[in-house]
């Protein structure tokens, strides 16, 4: 009887065994990738690229001169990216109020500023999806800054700007964002590191520009006059919806404001 039982535990040794030695050889189970954690720390505070809205043509494609914005927005992403560094890309601008929004010929549906330069840096400049974000409801440079913080950045907690921009457009850009970016109160967060990049005018015919950036000194005069008493969010708020023709309901029973022919192909 002992040999008997020797013999079966030797047989249960080998049986173990071989079955251990057959599940070895087995093809090992596919590896799962899990997905991105999203709110880890090392996401919540990069560096955000932003690229105001700049017009778009008939078929809902960025002008030359925007273009020219994409491209710099990208090289910038993917310096940082090469480094390591936390980064994403922000564009703005539902459209303006001087032209109705293109329609895409293959959808039928209207398209955003935001959508399109978005696209164009995905598809053409090489910026990851994940690391593009949209703001597509101002329709205009002041609401641009606005609503990229009220929408994103006050609430993510992104604090360092990089804002991408055109020559003829810069000194108002940066005025608004400067303003805005200072508006209290401030996010629990902390306060805003706003940095600007310029690039060329590229794309725009000489008596277009001369006629768009005549319009801009005279909108910037006007900006600084218009900001110099608000001081918080609250009170842009109110500005904005309330006195800003391109949002105040008013502005429903007046006249839109007249921009020349050659400042209009600028938009």
């Amino acid at each position: 009887a002992h040999m008997a039982l020797l013999a079966a535990a030797a047989a249960g040794g080998l049986a173990t065994l071989l079955m251990s030695r057959a599940l070895q050889a087995q093809e090992p189970a596919e590896s799962v990738s899990l997905p991105v954690n999203r709110f880890a720390p090392d996401r919540l505070e990069p560096t955000v690229i932003v690229v105001p809205g700049g017009g778009l043509t008939l078929e809902g494609l960025p002008h030359p001169w925007v273009r020219r914005r994409l491209q710099e927005a990208a090289k910038l992403y993917a310096e940082r990216k090469h480094d390591g560094k936390g980064t994403y890309v922000v564009t703005l601008s539902g459209g303006t109020p001087h032209k109705p929004m293109p329609v895409d010929p293959v959808s039928g549906f209207q398209v955003t500023e935001a959508e399109a330069t978005a696209r164009s840096l995905i598809r053409e400049f090489g910026v990851a999806a994940e690391d593009v974000f949209e703001e597509g409801w101002s329709l205009d440079t002041v609401a641009n800054a606005y609503l990229l913080r009220a929408i994103h950045t006050d609430v993510a907690g992104w604090r360092t700007l990089i804002v991408v921009n055109n020559a003829f457009h810069m000194p108002r850009t940066r005025a608004i964002f400067e303003k805005v970016f200072s508006l209290q109160p401030l996010p629990e967060a902390g306060e805003y590191s706003v940095s600007f990049v310029e690039v060329p005018d590229e794309g725009l015919e000489p008596e277009v520009l001369a006629a768009r950036t005549a319009r801009e000194a005279q909108s910037l005069a006007g900006w600084t006059k218009t900001s110099a008493n608000i001081t918080t969010m609250k009170q842009m708020q109110v500005f904005l919806f309330s006195d800003h023709m391109a949002y105040a309901s008013k502005r429903l029973v007046k006249d839109r404001e007249p921009v020349s022919p050659e400042a209009l192909k600028s938009y």
